[in-house]
């Protein structure tokens, strides 16, 4: 059985004072939003390597594979396959090595710097 709830008018009063806020905030409020939180702190040069790593990870097998298919060995698919396989982690090896030879933030020799 349900049962009934009493509501004290100081309730009543903040539920329809949130009611009353609009769904899509105006621009300025917005504007002073995206001031107090700025959003993640990624530079530059890590989405400049990401953004390079992926165009090589897209380009670079599929482009190996016409390559040899159509031009290197015409017709054998299953060696430009292999081909791309091999690409694919070479690129692969590569953005783990840039990864690692990445200077870490949170190393002692970073903070002594600082």
């Amino acid at each position: 059985m349900a049962t009934r709830r009493n509501v004290s008018k100081e309730e009543k009063k903040t539920e329809d004072a949130s009611a009353s806020l609009p769904a899509v905030l105006p621009r300025a409020m917005q504007a002073e939003k995206m001031k107090n939180n700025p959003g993640p702190a990624i530079p530059n040069d890590v989405l400049f390597k990401l953004f390079g790593f992926t165009l090589a990870m897209l380009i670079g097998p599929i482009g190996c594979y016409y390559l040899s298919t159509n031009y290197i060995f015409p017709g054998s698919t299953v060696l430009g396959a292999s081909i791309a396989a091999v690409m694919a982690n070479v690129v692969l090896f590569a953005f783990v090595i840039v990864a690692m030879r990445e200077p870490d933030d949170d190393s002692p020799d970073s903070r002594k710097n600082k």
